[in-house]
């Protein structure tokens, strides 16, 4: 997506002297990787769920990972104790996984997941079967968490549909809960500033209320015992 106005970019197109990063103390004695180039224009990129223009004016850039830290383009090392974005949980630069990955890429780098399939997606779902609680027999991959949890809310309602419970469509959330940025994930989450300028896509009347989405308090467990299903939508 481009930016309306030239103007606005040309706000957001770092100066190099913005770019040189300060020296922090330094609590890491060991050697530092060498310094990677930074590019000089950083206004193209939009970066999600970021103050664009404070970023850009002082970037936080990284250039590696290995182990438990990130690596900075200056070569100082920070700990990433979210592992990534609850990701990279067996951590960063691990030869056996990028071995792995590289193995497969040369050997089927990508095939289309429908009407096709290969035998590793099949073994994967199995192995996951047997590590889940019983009844949980089926694994459907998705490619991230928005993904999944927009799929998990279609699977939902389709599920009742097919059961002619039609009329079961109030989906239950927690006030301040993410559940990604998709549609169906952000309707169903419950901060209130990711859903504020969809609210007639959503379905709902304002950002705080909706026809077919509760949110409640993730302590106030006693509203889950309140919610029903909610009246037919006039038309």
């Amino acid at each position: 997506m481009a930016f309306p106005y030239r103007n606005e970019a040309d706000s957001l197109r770092a100066k190099p002297s913005l770019l040189k990063l300060e020296e922090a103390p330094r609590l890491d004695k060991s050697s530092r990787p060498a310094a990677v180039n930074v590019p000089n224009d950083l206004a193209a990129h939009w970066m999600p769920f970021t103050a664009n223009r404070a970023f850009k004016k002082a970037p936080r850039l990284l250039a590696g990972a290995k182990d438990m830290h990130y690596i900075t383009v200056d070569g100082r090392k920070i700990i990433d104790a979210a592992a990534g974005m609850w990701c990279c949980n067996a951590g960063h630069g691990r030869t056996q996984i990028s071995a792995a990955i590289a193995k497969q890429a040369e050997a089927l780098d990508y095939a289309p997941p429908f009407q096709f399939g290969i035998p590793q997606a099949f073994e994967l779902a199995s192995r996951i079967a047997e590590l889940a609680p019983a009844g949980l027999d089926h694994v459907f991959f998705c490619n991230s968490g928005s993904e999944a949890a927009d799929t998990a809310l279609k699977i939902a309602l389709a599920y009742h549909q097919l059961q002619g419970q039609g009329t079961r469509s109030r989906l239950i959330g927690r006030e301040r809960g993410y559940h990604g940025v998709g549609f169906g994930g952000t309707a169903v989450g419950g901060i209130v500033n990711n859903r504020k300028m969809f609210g007639t896509l959503q379905n709902r009347p304002s950002p705080r209320a909706s026809r077919n989405t509760a949110h409640i308090s993730p302590t106030n467990w006693s509203a889950w015992s309140t919610c029903t299903a909610p009246p037919p939508s006039p038309r």
